[in-house]
């Protein structure tokens, strides 16, 4: 079949980055597949199992056992369907709440095999609001991802699950986005389930839907509208009908879908899932929006940094010229293979990722240097926390070469440093700690060390360090350019922080404050047996110095004592015995 330019992925693309905010999501169960959360088909099968163990008095069918043959033979004049277990039930609406919840609510074995957890969908649909592409969403899912994703990136919403929270809500104009749960909240007990409950809407909820399908195009995905009779009314009324249907969807579309995208005179996108097709969708507006608006140069970027600083009523600006440099990095990382190309290119790779970094390091140094009254500080953390988080973290049997997918924590590890170094060259030992105790993210093979329970997310300081970062081939690539790792290191930091600084000696005596600082809470922490991010530098530094007290005596002499024991919740004592442990621990290491 010969090519043809009408895609209508591409020109749904188009269409929604010419128009942000015109078109509304609709989607279904079928964005939370992947996620581990069931669809209307997976509980109605669960359930009717449940209820033929009951009514065969076993505990466990067995796994031959077909509960659609069963169901069949046992209630011939019922079709098998999600309203047809629930209703059969008896149960109320509170009761099916509480039956329903476990099939939403993550227990620990769920968290920590990453099910039941935003999915890449709902974080693709987080990125179209947070663009502004789309802020209405309306779902038929009880579940709660589509906010946790949302949150995950700071992006505000409304969320509409009840007729009864119309009239108090914003206005879809004004909300910078709207969630309307068209069948209630799973922890709530006004879910709509079954087919009596599905055959009309309250009238304030149709009315909602009424402007909703009125004034915005629509996209509609994980949807089969083969359940839902008063959505598919509400859709089919619509009068005017100004903007266009696009419905993704993988395989056949049902009859009720069908007849919708005809009267609409909609357009099929086929997809292999949503997961892949949103993430697209959000990597292609982007492509727009560097096409549309050239990147910002250093210069330009830091003029705007400081026009907003001082300015309160500019505060978003400054998030959101932060933000998009976290989303660009957040991008190229989600881009990156999991496994790499042999032979391993780590030099180019680890460059690559430095000078992805680079622009946000410069803004982050700049900004806390010129944050005078210390109004940002939270904002200097939220970035180390995202950069955090858009790493990635091998899932739990996941095949990875573990050294190049650690290396996706470089930019988060380059903007730790260069928010170290500035908060140090300010006299902010009070930030440096929250910069390295407060931003948390995910990370494997780290054990509490009260419960010897693998801990789901861990903090900074304990993820994003020279020895944690770079093993084995990444750490001999740096070898490659100088003995001492935390050389190459300090030298790409030093075109961003030199021009804060005043000569060579100065930003030498900032690297060396900063490298102890670290060294220091690994030591209050206990971690010297698997750490050494500022040995070799410590120890080169003290092998030529004639005092080997030269930084112990700095930190005395220099750092804010206060803010060290505060943030440890250590006394003086403590805090100087932790300093005579790094010194023993530095000069057992040290190179003669």
């Amino acid at each position: 079949m010969a090519a043809t330019p009408y895609d209508p992925a591409q020109m749904l693309a188009m269409s929604m980055h010419a128009s942000p905010g015109v078109y509304a999501l609709l989607v279904g169960s079928g964005i939370s597949r992947s996620a581990g959360v069931g669809t209307g088909w997976d509980i109605t099968k669960e359930l009717a199992t449940r209820k033929a163990a009951l009514e065969r008095n076993q505990d466990d069918p067995g796994p031959q056992f077909n509960v659609e043959q069963w169901w069949a033979e046992t209630y011939p004049d019922l079709e098998l369907g999600y309203s047809a277990v629930l209703g059969s039930s008896g149960l109320t609406q509170a009761d099916r709440r509480k039956l329903l919840e476990k099939f939403f609510t993550p227990t620990d074995e769920d968290l920590a095999a990453g099910r039941k957890l935003p999915a890449p969908a709902h974080e693709a649909i987080a990125r179209l609001v947070k663009r502004g592409t789309v802020r209405v969403i309306v779902t038929t899912n009880f579940d709660d991802l589509i906010e946790k994703a949302l949150n995950a990136i700071g992006v505000p919403y409304q969320v509409i699950s009840s007729p009864e929270e119309i009239a108090g809500s914003e206005p879809l104009v004004h909300s910078a986005c709207t969630v309307i749960k068209v069948h209630g909240d799973f922890k709530r007990i006004n879910v709509l389930n079954t087919e009596e409950e599905l055959k009309a809407y309250h009238e304030d909820l149709d009315g909602l839907l009424d402007q909703v399908f009125d004034d915005y195009g629509l996209l509609t995905c994980g949807w089969s509208a083969d359940w839902d009779t008063a959505l598919v009314a509400a859709i089919t009324r619509a009068p005017a009908r100004r903007y266009p249907l696009y419905w993704a969807a993988r395989g056949v579309l049902g009859e009720n879908a069908s007849q919708l995208l005809d009267a609409r005179k909609g357009a099929t996108i086929e997809i292999q899932d949503a997961d892949s097709f949103l993430r697209a969708l959000a990597d292609q507006l982007e492509i727009l929006d560097r096409m549309a608006n050239p990147p910002l140069t250093r210069d330009m970027a830091i003029g705007q940094l400081k026009r907003y600083l001082p300015d309160p009523l500019r505060r978003l600006d400054l998030r959101d010229l932060l933000d998009g440099e976290i989303q660009r990095i957040r991008t190229v990382l989600h881009k990156r293979p999991l496994s790499p190309e042999h032979p391993v290119p780590w030099k180019a790779d680890l460059d690559e990722l430095t000078d992805h970094a680079e622009l946000l390091m410069h803004l982050v140094a700049n900004g806390i240097t010129f944050d005078t009254d210390h109004k940002h500080d939270d904002l200097w953390v939220w970035v180390v926390e995202q950069l955090l988080r858009a790493r990635r973290v091998p899932q739990p049997g996941e095949a990875v070469n573990g050294a190049w997918v650690r290396q996706t924590g470089v930019p988060a590890f380059f903007v730790l440093k260069a928010a170290s170094f500035a908060a140090i060259a300010s006299g902010r030992d009070d930030l440096f700690l929250r910069l390295h105790l407060e931003p948390t993210g995910s990370d494997r093979g780290h054990l509490d060390s009260a419960t010897g329970a693998e801990l789901r997310e861990v903090p900074a300081w304990r993820v994003l360090y020279e020895y944690r970062l770079f093993e084995d081939d990444s750490y001999n690539a740096l070898k490659e350019e100088s003995p001492t790792m935390s050389l190459p290191i300090r030298q790409r930091l030093k075109s961003t922080l030199m021009p804060l600084v005043s000569d060579d000696t100065a930003f030498e005596l900032l690297s060396d404050r900063v490298e102890y600082r670290v060294g220091l809470l690994h030591q209050h922490f206990g971690r010297q047996g698997i750490w050494a991010p500022a040995v070799e530098s410590l120890r080169e530094v003290w092998r030529e110095s004639n005092d080997p007290q030269l930084h112990q005596d700095d930190f005395d002499e220099n750092a804010d004592l206060n803010a060290w024991t505060n943030a440890l919740s250590v006394p003086s004592d403590t805090l100087q015995d932790t300093q005579i442990g790094l010194h023993n621990f530095v000069l057992q290491n040290r190179i003669h």
